[in-house]
């Protein structure tokens, strides 16, 4: 193998070899300027910029006029931390080469990175007008704006780098990223139903219209739009992902199940795929393949607490209320802050007759979100359960203390006083609970039925129904 053929092998420029052999044996140096630059870009990559610096340096003694060198050795400064430097060097260069657009690039990623983005975008500005590529001196310029927090100059920026280029994808995604940023969903589908109009064949335009359809809760729009950009992309995995989880909201797991399984990569790196995949498989009931899937979820990424979760659930299904309490407690484990996971691990523990224990993770769970109506209502639930109706009212008394307006802690109140025999106690709930909210009497009812047979209820709840005689 000759020299120049082994130093491309190793990914070494044979310049770079020559480079260093003379400079260590103290002999004059003469490459070009392409040269040159192969170089530095050799140190740049192996993130040695004083080397490259160096070399910036030596070359600039053999071509002291090259334009694309100083640019070189501007950008290495400013790598370096040393913007002054740089930015003298550049207006140097500026004189030299008034309409070289790398120039005011370089100026403004400077200005950017010195956090001066007014700045940024003045140098920007010089750029677009002799630029090859205007659309991206726009998306830069709208990178200036989101930096200053000014996101509708940062749509506005990133709509005429659209104008110019409708394939820019790095500006769909970006103006997708600020429209969900600041829940613009009604704006985000005239955007990209606008850049439609304009350009019908843009898979990503599709896909983020079916996003935004989907944050608007138009699922079978969604699915329309994501078929647009599936039929253009066969393999654009995101919007066979979205295409499954609009699927899923819809409670259509079959399909939802093979659209997902179409975003997954040959080697896929997504634990989440994997996650509602097992979600689809949950909600069919198939407990055993949703287990396999959470389990998969969690091999990839141990940290996620719905992976846990969802195993325990799944072993809750499957009768092993035992192994479902150490996959909760996992989950808990992973996001111990989360009320509705206690509650689960909780409710778990009940039921592998572990009460005291229980009692302390609800009591966790209302400490950790008091505003939680849930926590408070399986809390109580949990020693209702037990016969103690005394203890369930004790927490609901808790619980309305932190939400004194609160219709389902004053119905579920009601139920247990009326159950008690304290009836006249009951009724004041009661009245509060229905003049907030009537029809929550309804689950009263259904959840408590020996309260059918109370005459002075049933005919508390007929006062309060609304006349829909007009």
């Amino acid at each position: 193998m000759n020299k120049e053929l082994e130093n491309n092998f190793n990914n070494v420029p044979w310049q770079v070899e020559k480079f260093e052999a003379l400079l260590a044996s103290n002999s004059s140096v003469y490459f070009d300027v392409d040269d040159f630059e192969e170089i530095i870009e050799h140190f740049v990559l192996e993130g040695n910029y004083k080397k490259a610096l160096k070399v910036c340096d030596y070359a600039g003694q053999v071509h002291p006029t090259s334009v694309p060198l100083m640019l070189k050795k501007a950008q290495l400064f400013a790598a370096l931390n040393k913007e002054k430097y740089a930015l003298d060097i550049l207006s140097g260069v500026e004189t030299l080469e008034p309409s070289n657009t790398d120039i005011f690039l370089t100026k403004g990623a400077i200005y950017s990175q010195m956090r001066n983005y007014e700045k940024a975008i003045e140098e920007y500005n010089k750029a677009v007008f002799i630029s090859d590529e205007p659309d991206h001196v726009y998306c830069n310029i709208a990178f200036e704006y989101e930096n200053m927090g000014n996101y509708d100059k940062t749509l506005e920026y990133l709509g005429k780098a659209l104008e110019v280029n409708p394939e820019n994808d790095l500006a769909i995604y970006e103006a997708a990223y600020c429209f969900d940023l600041l829940s613009l969903t009604e704006e985000s589908i005239s955007f990209f139903n606008r850049l439609l109009d304009r350009h019908p064949y843009s898979s990503e335009a599709w896909f983020n219209l079916g996003v935004s359809y989907i944050n608007s809760g138009l699922y079978e729009k969604a699915i329309q739009a994501l078929d647009y950009s599936i039929a253009i992309n066969q393999d654009h995995e995101h919007s066979w992902f979205h295409k499954g989880y609009a699927l899923s909201l819809l409670n259509r797991y079959p399909e939802a199940l093979e659209a997902y399984r179409q975003s997954l990569t040959e080697d896929e790196f997504d634990p989440m795929k994997f996650y509602y995949i097992g979600e689809c498989y949950e909600k069919m009931e198939e407990y055993p393949m949703a287990a396999e899937f959470y389990q998969k979820t969690a091999k990839m990424d141990a940290s996620i607490a719905d992976a846990w979760i969802g195993m325990g659930i799944c072993e809750i299904e499957m009768g092993s209320a035992k192994n479902a309490v150490n996959f909760f407690r996992k989950g808990v484990e992973k996001d111990p802050e989360n009320p509705a996971y206690l509650c689960l691990l909780a409710d778990c523990l009940i039921q592998a007759n572990e009460f005291d224990q229980a009692m302390d993770i609800y009591e966790k769970a209302v400490k950790v979100e008091p505003e939680d109506e849930e926590s408070w209502l399986e809390y109580a639930e949990a020693y209702a359960r037990k016969k103690d109706l005394a203890a369930a009212t004790g927490v609901l008394v808790r619980g309305l203390v932190v939400l004194p307006n609160n219709a389902g802690l004053q119905y579920r109140m009601a139920a247990y006083l009326y159950l008690s025999g304290r009836g006249k106690e009951g009724s004041f709930f009661l009245e509060e609970a229905l003049s907030k909210n009537f029809e929550g009497h309804i689950a009263l009812l259904t959840n408590y039925p020996a309260l059918w047979a109370n005459s002075s209820l049933i005919d508390l709840i007929e006062h309060y129904r609304p006349d829909t005689s007009s």
